[in-house]
């Protein structure tokens, strides 16, 4: 018996070679497995990013686990900052508008006396740094009580923020001229921590768009020391989202599979509504309903009362609309009638919900009833 020639392959390595291809067939080298498919991914991660990365490279470093994996962060970290990255993955992306929103917890440590243009220790110094003596603890803690609540803070040149259609950051590093305006912004609590001159280290409690290289700025100022630039900075809670739920950035697509979060608790700031069948299909076509229901009424779907809340009933506001199964089928805005709009029987007085994010189709709802 001769042997094969070495053009000839045997029908077994055919076949594996075939499999490694993916149902697509595509033109990939022969033995070459297909990365997973990430398609049917949906959920929250929580990430403890490390100093060098930016957000946007871990969400890259996330997509790269599969193919068509979607995924997005809800809050950016520059690169000298480290700590928790809520990484939505999936159909929850678009879930990144109601969690960004939320409220954030920093461990910040400032260099009082030092400017720079990026107003941390990275960027380029303006001018010499401060010589003079320092405040005292007393006088730092009575600066930060000044700067709580809420307030018009201007956000740094180098920053995420869009101005005309350009990323402030590379308009400044072109040497542009940006016209940023002050935001309205919150600072829930300032503590300090530790203090041993120049470096101050605090605890900030902030609202969304709040610039903790501006509190370094403004504190500086604040003390007569020319200014102050963020020396580190630690995300520690996004939400009530903690550090301590995080783990570092997923090295495989199954340890990403098995650490994310359902969507229903990606958001479990929000609270839930519970609608009836024929409610619940009606909010998956997209359709606006008078809030608790008239003209829609039916069973319930084995859960509480048509209009039933987890919150503050008929409360104004976002809410998460629930499935039977208990999954994320929408999230709805409960809101009161129109100003001017005469009750009809098309138009009924208020309270209404309306649909803002659908997951679920109309006919999946159908199903899971």
């Amino acid at each position: 018996m001769t042997a094969p020639k070495a053009t000839e392959r045997s029908p077994l390595i055919d076949s594996q070679a075939e499999a490694t291809r993916g149902p697509l067939g595509d033109n990939r080298p022969l033995g070459v497995v297909a990365k997973p498919d990430g398609r049917d991914l949906n959920g929250l991660i929580l990430i403890d990013k490390p100093q060098g990365p930016t957000s946007h490279d871990v969400a890259l470093r996330v997509r790269r686990l599969g193919r068509f994996i979607s995924a997005g962060h809800t809050g950016t970290l520059d690169p000298l900052a480290t700590g928790l990255i809520a990484l939505l993955v999936g159909k929850s992306t678009r879930l990144a508008p109601f969690l960004a929103a939320a409220d954030k917890t920093y461990l910040a440590t400032i260099h009082l006396g030092l400017v720079t243009k990026t107003l941390d220790v990275t960027g380029e110094a303006v001018g010499p740094q401060y010589q003079g003596p320092y405040p005292s603890r007393v006088e730092v803690e009575k600066a930060l009580t000044n700067l709580t609540g809420t307030m018009a803070q201007m956000p740094p040149a180098f920053s995420a923020i869009k101005v005309n259609g350009q990323t402030a950051h590379k308009a400044a590093r072109a040497g542009k001229e940006i016209d940023l305006k002050p935001r309205e912004v919150t600072a829930h609590a300032l503590e300090l921590i530790d203090y041993d001159p120049p470096f101050a280290t605090l605890r900030a409690e902030v609202s969304k768009g709040y610039y903790v290289r501006s509190l370094a700025r403004d504190l500086g100022l604040a003390l007569n020391l020319i200014g102050g630039a963020l020396a580190k900075l630690r995300r520690l809670s996004v939400g009530s989202f903690t550090l301590k739920e995080a783990g570092p950035i997923p090295e495989t697509f199954l340890e990403l599979k098995n650490r994310l979060i359902s969507p229903r608790e990606a958001v479990n700031h929000l609270p839930e509504l519970f609608p009836s069948a024929n409610e619940l299909i009606a909010l998956t076509r997209g359709q606006t309903i008078p809030w608790p229901a008239t003209g829609l009424a039916s069973e319930p779907w084995g859960g509480p009362a048509s209009g039933a809340t987890s919150g503050a009933a008929k409360a104004a506001g976002v809410h998460k609309i629930i499935s039977p199964d208990g999954q994320l089928a929408a999230l709805g805005e409960i809101f009161e009638k129109t100003p001017g709009l005469e009750p009809s029987a098309r138009s009924p007085e208020g309270p209404f919900l309306r649909p803002l994010r659908v997951f679920a189709k109309a006919q999946e709802a159908k199903t899971n009833l």
